[in-house]
């Protein structure tokens, strides 16, 4: 993997780059440099064109996904935080991303492994899945889940750029405040302004 990201890396010198200067810039033998190029290219990193070589496509969507993550996670991440501080319960910022849900932030001491930033799970599996999926059907609404012990609130919300995100929050249920469901909606409500005002750009 490091001979993989210092070739990609090499690209910063520029693109449309020959075999050769590949080579030069990684300090790699060219047979090595080619063999790996040919891997790149294989999986859409790379594009060939004629004696050269460019970044290919799939490393730009790549691109292209990391910025919107991070996007919602850095206009998120204070509407979480308030959320814990004031009602004292678990906050988890998720998007959806096909049939399943990915965890951008996890504000709160009870989540599992699966909850933790940069983890899936399928989409139908959770309460703020399910929110997330009646979104992108064009069906928007709250979703509650009230197991034994925890009860959680999800409400999901259109992130700009054609994504869906999802916001939840879970307590015990002996203390889970009463007006969680309200506090959740209007916290999604709050980030979706921000992320879709963002999205739009001044007028």
């Amino acid at each position: 993997m490091g001979r993989v990201t210092r070739l990609l890396d090499a690209f910063r010198h520029g693109d449309g780059l020959t075999l050769s200067q590949l080579a030069r810039h990684t300090g790699f033998p060219p047979s090595s440099t080619h063999r790996m190029l040919g891997q790149l290219v294989d999986a859409g990193l790379v594009r060939r064109s004629e004696t050269r070589y460019h970044l290919g496509t799939a490393l730009i969507e790549l691109g292209g996904l990391a910025v919107a993550y991070d996007r919602i996670h850095r206009a998120a991440l204070p509407v979480l935080f308030g959320l814990r501080r004031e009602l004292g319960v678990d906050v988890r910022l998720t998007v959806l991303d096909g049939d399943s849900l990915l965890c951008l932030a996890a504000v709160g001491r009870s989540f599992d492994a699966a909850s933790r930033a940069g983890e899936r799970r399928p989409a139908c599996g959770s309460a703020d899945g399910v929110a997330a999926l009646a979104h992108r059907a064009g069906e928007p609404r709250e979703f509650v889940a009230t197991g034994e012990r925890i009860r959680c609130v999800a409400a999901a919300f259109p992130a700009g750029d054609g994504e869906t995100a999802a916001l939840s929050a879970s307590a015990p249920r002996e203390r889970a405040p009463r007006e969680l469901g309200r506090r959740v909606r209007s916290a999604a409500d709050t980030i979706a302004a921000q992320l879709t005002g963002a999205a739009a750009g001044p007028p």
